[in-house]
């Protein structure tokens, strides 16, 4: 009987979005005034407990919420930055860590699912000397689970980090966003997204005019993801 033969192709391709995302601040791309504030804020032990990223979808806000929840529990952090190889780091990346919590208030607007999220947080740490929840797309949740949070956004848990994302800051609560330290992303610029693409296509061993180059660019508005997803799909 004839064997079939096991390639790489006959694996399902890791799309692009997902095999470069950045795992450190340092590969962040385009929100650099952002990262430079983290580290200062981590080296100085100035961290607040409740944090709201602003900008358009594709910037990076839930990788540089994930990258945060590193840092603060790194049991060898260098510099401001995860080692990547603790065992912390390990899971966080893995997505299997007890002391990150994420949610996207998409898929999950009710109040069960904050108050969920709540209970979790309140148990004592595993092994992080933070818990951190993160909530993406924060303005998706109903009014019950809006007062649900602003309950323990007055009174938060010792050692708890709260950070939400949006791409609509007006649908939110004033009570709730006046409860938290806001940054603002930018869409990226037209050099940064040029050199990103440029190295992309550079490791996955194909060729790129500058004219297509500069189509994608325009393409992708500043969306750092947008333009990831344009290349995967062109090659």
């Amino acid at each position: 009987m004839r064997q079939n033969r096991i390639t790489s192709s006959s694996y399902p391709k890791r799309p692009f979005h997902s095999k470069y995302r950045p795992t450190h601040f340092d590969e962040i791309v385009g929100q650099e005034h952002i990262v430079s504030f983290f580290k200062n804020v981590i080296l100085n032990q100035r961290l607040s407990f409740a944090y709201l990223f602003i900008g358009k979808h594709g910037l990076g806000k839930t990788t540089m919420a994930r990258i945060i929840a590193k840092v603060l529990n790194c049991s060898k952090p260098y510099k401001g930055d995860a080692c990547d190889q603790c065992v912390n780091c390990v899971n966080i990346s893995l997505g299997k860590s007890f002391d990150v919590h994420e949610i996207n208030a998409a898929l999950n607007t009710g109040v069960d699912n904050i108050r969920y999220i709540i209970e979790k947080i309140q148990l004592s740490s595993v092994h992080s000397l933070y818990k951190i929840c993160i909530i993406d797309e924060v303005h998706m949740l109903s009014l019950n689970a809006f007062n649900a949070l602003l309950k323990v956004l007055e009174e938060p848990p010792k050692n708890v980090v709260f950070i939400l994302a949006t791409t609509e800051i007006k649908k939110i609560p004033n009570t709730i966003t006046s409860r938290c330290h806001k940054l603002f992303f930018l869409p990226v610029d037209e050099m940064s997204l040029a050199s990103s693409i440029s190295k992309i296509v550079w490791i996955e061993q194909g060729n790129i005019t500058n004219k297509a180059l500069l189509h994608i660019v325009d393409s992708s508005e500043g969306s750092f993801r947008d333009a990831i997803n344009l290349v995967d799909m062109l090659m």
